[in-house]
């Protein structure tokens, strides 16, 4: 996992100074975890990084006053509902010898060989609750989809490794191929035509049969 440098300011906590804050082009946080709470702010273009992004990244947090430099992760995101700006921001303190949970995006590569043969490719699930060490957290699970064939799927139990976590049952299915509309039609129109060809064989073979007996009669 990366880390970004942030650098935030102490503030003071009640309406009327949050408000400030906000018509100042900053925006209130706060950082807690054990034995800390220090409320502070940071300016709306350091954020951007953190928020409008795929990826995840730890923070390395300098707040005015505190001569330590502490390492955290971005934690809530409160927006406001009408213009989606954002309003506060919860940090939460990492503590290296204890595991952490966050939702890492999924990053697949490749193209099924399914898909080449005309089927459609399924994904349901973009982002992975996963418990880590801060050492070993990814910055995104990747998905290797070349080896899936029509029929074929994968599910939480097939990204199981020894460095991290996923918090999901291990049946939860993530990506699968499966056969297209135009496939099953098709496949429907060659069963449909050899079925008439069938009829129709066995048709001219009755007739060449009650023809044949017919004639012995005669």
């Amino acid at each position: 996992m990366k880390y970004v440098n942030i650098y935030g300011n102490k503030r003071n906590i009640g309406k009327k100074a949050v408000r400030f804050i906000r018509i100042s082009g900053k925006v209130p946080c706060i950082l807690y975890g054990k034995n800390i709470n220090i409320p502070f702010s940071i300016p709306l273009e350091s954020l951007k990084k953190l928020v409008y992004t795929t990826k995840i990244y730890g923070v390395i947090l300098k707040i005015e006053g505190y001569d330590q430099s502490i390492n955290a992760i971005r934690k809530e995101i409160q927006f406001d509902p009408v213009n989606n700006k954002i309003l506060h921001v919860d940090f939460y303190k990492i503590d290296p010898s204890k595991p952490i949970i966050l939702e890492i995006p999924v990053k697949t590569v490749g193209r099924p060989i399914g898909v080449e043969k005309g089927g459609e490719y399924y994904s349901f699930i973009r982002k992975l609750k996963v418990k880590a060490s801060p050492y070993n957290m990814p910055e995104s699970i990747e998905l290797n989809i070349n080896f899936l064939d029509i029929g074929d799927r994968i599910i939480v139990e097939d990204l199981y490794n020894d460095k991290y976590t996923i918090l999901h049952p291990s049946h939860t299915l993530i990506a699968r191929v499966k056969s297209s509309r135009t496939i099953i039609k098709s496949s429907q129109e060659e069963e449909n035509k050899e079925g008439k060809e069938k009829e129709n064989k066995e048709g001219k073979e009755k007739e060449n049969k009650e023809g044949k007996e017919k004639k012995n009669k005669k």
